[in-house]
């Protein structure tokens, strides 16, 4: 009963130190992006430049989650989660330094570098230590830190950047992050290595394989076809956080307030919905069907729009349930991805399925805001709907190949 007790609690501390994390990624991705007005009315930068900053951030984070994901695998995902950390919120405190553009998409690129650790390590360090009974809850409480980050930093950082101003503003929260992983640090008993370098120093022998192992794991069906799933609901997801209320207010003629509402209402309904994710997880064995079940009914919802053409609350109602059946996809994703995963290639591979996350966000960028500029904003929402039930068969696909492969019943 003791250890079972002490397993417990120890589940909960590492869930909620990596839960944590998380939070700090996804606040710094929009902690600039907050601040822009701010930035143009006192620097004069073109808002072209700083969109451009942002671009650098997720491209960079994209490319090298790959990298990241070797490292986790060889190093351990500790090292990398508190050296990322540490190089993620010193860039954002050195914001409030610079005075220079070209400084500042340095600092944008090293932060987007940074930000690659994130997803490899978190799940390759939740993986290796949390309980196979409390897993899918883990990844529940690792989702809602990183929606509640989103959904955190457009008003924390606008409020602040008002009060004390921008600079003084991105210095504040670099500092409480660089803080919160000397927290981590301290704890760093309590999360395990999951590295091989370790054991393999300790064994006198180097492993087998190496990189050109690794990318023939990472080039096969099951893996190829999870990174197209996050591609592609990254380009529903995201775009529609990002460019969803420009194109309400160019189709149906929103109110400023009731389409930046939608972002709200549906980060509020993903929340939601991801804490029943992480139960159904842990619960339903077959993780491939609960997230193709739900996202086809996050598609079916968001496709209302371009057909009923809802005015006031309905879009809030339309955009929260949304959210709410799209966050319960959250936990049993997860779950997918780490079934498909060799043990000890699980940075790798959960690296480079989620870089598709950052790479189908900077794609619907260009596709949406094209969409909106041509007058054909309701395009918008009928392509979040295809895109969503365009990744159903692919993560569908992917277990698929994956039974086939272990010699299982497709």
């Amino acid at each position: 009963m003791d250890a079972a007790i002490a397993g417990r609690r120890r589940d909960i501390k590492v869930t909620g130190l990596i839960g944590t994390a998380h939070f700090l990624s996804h606040f710094y991705q929009l902690t600039l992006p907050a601040l822009f007005p701010l930035i143009h009315a006192e620097e004069g930068i073109g808002y072209a430049a700083l969109g451009a900053l942002t671009t650098v951030f997720f491209f960079l984070s994209g490319a090298f989650q790959t990298p990241a994901g070797f490292l986790v695998d060889r190093i351990g995902g500790r090292r990398m989660l508190i050296g990322g950390m540490t190089l993620l919120a010193g860039s954002i405190a050195l914001f409030g330094m610079v005075s220079s553009y070209w400084m500042m998409a340095v600092l944008a690129a090293a932060g987007g570098i940074a930000n690659s650790i994130f997803h490899p390590a978190d799940y390759s360090v939740l993986s290796a230590s949390v309980s196979e009974s409390r897993i899918g809850r883990a990844y529940s409480v690792h989702g809602l830190g990183g929606f509640a980050g989103y959904g955190a930093a457009p008003v924390a950082m606008l409020a602040l950047g008002t009060w004390i101003g921008w600079r003084e503003a991105m210095m504040a929260v670099g500092i409480i992050g660089l803080a919160v992983t000397l927290v981590i640090h301290t704890q760093r008993g309590d999360i395990p290595s999951t590295g091989t370098a370790d054991r393999d120093a300790a064994a006198g022998a180097a492993r087998p394989g190496g990189i050109g192992a690794g990318i023939r794991l990472l080039v096969r069906a099951p893996m190829l076809l999870c990174f197209l799933f996050f591609t592609l609901v990254a380009m529903g997801q995201v775009g529609n956080m990002t460019l969803g209320p420009s194109a309400l207010i160019a189709f149906v003629e929103a109110p400023l307030a009731i389409a930046n509402g939608s972002v709200t209402a549906l980060l509020a309904g993903v929340i939601a919905g991801v804490v029943v994710g992480g139960v159904l997880a842990d619960r339903h064995g077959r993780h491939d069907l609960v997230t193709g079940f739900f996202l086809t009914v996050a598609a079916a919802i968001i496709a209302l729009v371009p057909i009923i053409e809802p005015r006031g609350i309905w879009i809030l109602a339309i955009f929260a349930t949304a959210g709410l059946f799209y966050g319960v996809t959250g936990p049993a994703r997860d779950m997918v991805v780490r079934s498909i995963a060799p043990v000890d290639s699980r940075g790798k591979v959960f690296g480079f399925t989620y870089s598709g996350l950052d790479f189908g966000s900077a794609i619907s960028a260009v596709v949406f805001g094209a969409l909106i500029d041509a007058g054909e904003a309701r395009w918008v929402f009928v392509l979040i709907s295809l895109f969503m039930v365009s990744g159903v068969a692919s993560i569908l696909a992917s277990q698929f190949f994956a039974r086939r492969a272990r010699g299982g019943t497709a």
